[in-house]
């Protein structure tokens, strides 16, 4: 598996994960949470392959996109 390979697989694991909290939490439907997720200059920073976000919890990226969405 090469590099990117795997940098994707990782970034759509935890948006994944990030969706399923965002339901959960929030009570958003599917739909809902990934238009927030994809929306949200969190998401911007975990597409991001410089930020190396994706290596991070789900827990913690979700905790940057709760202050995000804070404001």
């Amino acid at each position: 598996m090469t590099v990117h390979k795997r940098i994707e697989f990782l970034k759509l694991k935890l948006t994944e994960e990030l969706v399923a909290i965002l339901m959960e939490e929030k009570g958003l439907s599917i739909e809902e949470a990934f238009t927030v997720l994809y929306r949200s200059q969190t998401y911007a920073r975990l597409s991001d392959p410089n930020t190396k976000l994706y290596f991070q919890s789900a827990g913690y990226v979700y905790s940057l996109l709760e202050e995000e969405l804070a404001k």
